[in-house]
């Protein structure tokens, strides 16, 4: 599949989820909700890995350039928030460490049950 049907599946999932977010009063934001539907349709095998795997690709590989936009606005306001700077400092370290832990326990915890897994269908053969 080329990159822009690739590009056009994803921004599908992309549009439907902000239209679904208008349609519940944005009670969740719609690029969480376009992600929830990218996962449903990756999930039931309507849409293959291959099929947004390399627009997909590319996107992460150069995802620091879409972080510009978000930077240069905090520079933009940086006097304004200068005196609360080390708490957001604190909080974004905080929650990346947070982050950071609760992904290796789902890793610790996936990888036990894969492995209690397969030594249940090993013993049974």
């Amino acid at each position: 599949m080329n990159y822009l049907k690739q590009l056009a599946v994803l921004l599908a999932c992309c549009v439907a989820g902000d239209a679904l977010s208008i349609l519940l009063r944005g009670a969740l934001p719609g690029n969480v909700l376009g992600l929830a539907l990218l996962l449903v349709l990756l999930a039931w095998g309507k849409v293959r890995p291959r099929h947004i795997e390399g627009t997909a690709d590319f996107l992460l590989q150069n995802m620091a350039f879409f972080f510009l936009p978000a930077c240069l606005g905090v520079l933009e306001i940086f006097e304004q928030i200068r005196s609360e700077a080390l708490a957001i400092l604190a909080v974004c370290v905080l929650t990346t460490l947070c982050t950071a832990a609760a992904t290796a326990l789902t890793v610790h915890l996936v990888c036990r049950l894969r492995s209690r897994a397969r030594g249940e269908v090993s013993g049974r053969e």
